[in-house]
């Protein structure tokens, strides 16, 4: 009876045995094909979903599926950005041309319209007066060559000529060559003033050119862009009006006419600021330009070289280098 109860326990122990040894192989292949898929994904192209298949990582919330989502989120496309620029362009277009024939109203700020066209009609002055002294510098830069020229040619006949055998009426002896030399030393006088001149002219122009060609044309870029700004809020707000309730409600034109008309406030305040910034420049730089254009003239004109040298010097402008004659 021991015996054959020791067979059984045996019998029973190696069914046991049977069993555990089966499920480790059942387990083996199992985890063998688990692995095989895991290959196979790895091996095909990138198809997985964006969600982690364990859930988020320990500490991020919600918003990280929404942070990819709107990173996924598509940008307009170059059809959608022609579309709209071609909607908006047709609409000012279209707001420009009823403006023009009288069948729509446009938004008007006539304080800020009024000054707007002071400051056009201020530079087209500015441009004018520019202009003008330009031609004169260039007319007295031609009269100092010339001067300088026929003074030259008189020193020299200066230094060649022989006294004069000719008699005065009076008797007394005259020299051709201090003849000569007396013009040719005035001439040389005035050239010298005339280059000073024309280097104050030129220093003049300069600073007249900078405030009418970039200072006020500065705030001239601003004025155009603040009236597309105003034209491109007169046509939305148009194209809203024109609309049924219901579209005119919607969220899109809404937004879109917000959107216009806190860029035509903006451009309108920046016009505002810009332009009292420019006036109080152009004040102080016209002045300064008008004294140095005053007291050169004056000094010129009376022949006070002393005085011409104060003014070039008042302004920080140098003479140019004396040539080989006056040295």
């Amino acid at each position: 009876m021991s015996t054959n109860g020791n067979s059984g326990s045996a019998v029973v122990s190696r069914f046991e045995s049977n069993e555990m040894m089966t499920e480790i192989a059942i387990s083996d292949h199992e985890r063998d094909r688990e692995r095989d898929q895991v290959m196979a994904g790895n091996s095909r192209p990138a198809t997985l979903t964006i969600s982690q298949p364990f859930g988020p990582p320990r500490g991020e919330t919600k918003s990280t599926e929404v942070n990819v989502s709107a990173v996924m989120t598509s940008p307009k496309t170059p059809i959608d950005a022609i579309r709209e620029w071609s909607m908006s362009t047709y609409k000012c277009t279209k707001q420009m041309m009823n403006e023009k024939l009288g069948k729509c109203q446009r938004t008007v700020d006539v304080p800020l319209e009024g000054e707007i066209e002071k400051l056009r009609e201020t530079q087209r002055r500015y441009s004018q007066i520019l202009k003008i002294c330009r031609d004169m510098m260039a007319m007295y830069s031609t009269v100092v060559q010339q001067q300088t020229l026929l003074y030259e040619s008189l020193s020299d006949l200066a230094l060649k000529e022989t006294k004069s055998t000719d008699n005065c009426n009076d008797g007394s002896g005259s020299s051709l060559g201090a003849d000569f030399r007396q013009n040719s030393d005035m001439l040389r006088q005035v050239a010298k003033n005339g280059e000073k001149l024309v280097l104050a002219m030129k220093f003049f122009c300069n600073n007249l050119s900078t405030l009418v060609n970039k200072t006020i044309e500065d705030t001239i870029l601003t004025i155009k862009a603040y009236e597309h700004a105003r034209l491109e809020f007169d046509a939305e707000k148009n194209s809203v009006a024109n609309l049924l309730p219901a579209q005119a409600a919607s969220a899109a034109n809404t937004e879109k006419l917000i959107a216009v008309r806190a860029k035509y406030e903006r451009l309108r305040d920046d016009v505002t600021v810009k332009m009292k910034f420019l006036e109080e420049n152009k004040a102080k730089v016209m002045h300064k330009q008008l004294i140095l254009f005053h007291n050169a003239f004056a000094a010129y004109a009376s022949g006070n070289a002393t005085a011409l040298d104060t003014t070039l010097k008042q302004f920080s402008i140098k003479p140019g280098p004396q040539s080989w004659l006056e040295k």
